[in-house]
């Protein structure tokens, strides 16, 4: 019997790459995406820190006072621009989540290609092996008949 031979193979591994690659492509969008969040989590609670530092002083002077407004607009606009990209983030992530879902489909669809295509080979090598063991029982017999 011949080997299985599935003739679209290429393809069938250049569309499991593709997943693969597309894949790859989420995760470093969703590690960004991570990477803002902390980055927005790390600046707020520096502003936290810095305002408790101010208040808790006994007396607090106008240029501290001050400053710490400048500092809270600062990170409020920092803040703000973080979450613009975080909002960007998420449409490269929903459309990449898209990529991801179409690659694995066309994958998935040869796949299946080839599963049917190997269980057909394995029928037909079950037959040809059923009718093998067919003639070599007949011919057996046959040789048997003779001799008696």
């Amino acid at each position: 019997m011949k080997r299985f031979h599935f003739p679209l193979e290429t393809a069938r591994r250049w569309r499991l790459e593709r997943a693969g690659i597309e894949e790859v492509k989420l995760r470093q969008i969703l590690a960004e995406k991570q990477k803002l969040a902390a980055a927005k989590g790390q600046i707020q609670g520096q502003l936290d820190q810095t305002v408790q530092q101010v208040l808790g002083q006994p007396s607090i002077p106008a240029f501290e006072l001050e400053s710490l407004d400048s500092f809270g607009g600062h990170v409020r606009g920092r803040v703000r621009k973080l979450d613009s990209q975080e909002r960007e983030c998420e449409a490269r992530i929903v459309e990449q989540r898209t990529r991801v879902l179409e690659a694995r489909r066309q994958f998935e669809l040869i796949e299946r290609l080839r599963q049917k295509a190997l269980t057909e080979w394995r029928a037909a090598g079950n037959k040809e092996q059923e009718d093998l063991a067919a003639e070599l029982f007949l011919a057996k017999s046959i040789r048997e008949r003779k001799r008696t």
